[in-house]
């Protein structure tokens, strides 16, 4: 009995804890999911100024046959896919491990946080 006793003691023990590391990782995950949806939707008004911009200004600013907006939409599909190929490869080892979704969404939110700046910068 002392033994059943035991055993139950360190099963309840382990399951509050695996509770608690879930409850944490879970507020990780929200609070990092939270910052990349703030980013990405900076990056959408960033990106949505500078086509309008770009389309207001049209080729002839630029001395070109067709105006900026078009490589700049290229540019960031480009990125898109890109963004989502390093995620998936820069996380490939912690794909099962229960930590994964916040991973990759900080690797979401860190290169969405770059392509922000190079934006800003080559403005």
């Amino acid at each position: 009995m002392n033994n059943y006793f035991a055993l139950m003691l360190v099963v309840f023990s382990f399951s509050t804890y695996v509770c608690a590391d879930s409850l944490s990782e879970q507020d990780d995950y929200l609070k990092i999911k939270h910052e990349y949806v703030e980013a990405d939707g900076e990056l959408n008004n960033i990106y949505k100024e500078q086509i309008q911009e770009y389309k207001k200004e049209g080729a002839q600013f630029y001395g070109q046959s067709e105006s900026k907006d078009i490589y700049l939409k290229k540019s960031q599909l480009a990125w898109i896919k890109m963004r989502d190929a390093d995620c998936d490869y820069e996380t490939y080892e912690s794909r099962t491990g229960t930590a994964f979704s916040s991973i990759y969404q900080k690797c979401l939110l860190d290169k969405t946080n770059e392509r922000i700046e190079y934006l800003r910068g080559n403005n």
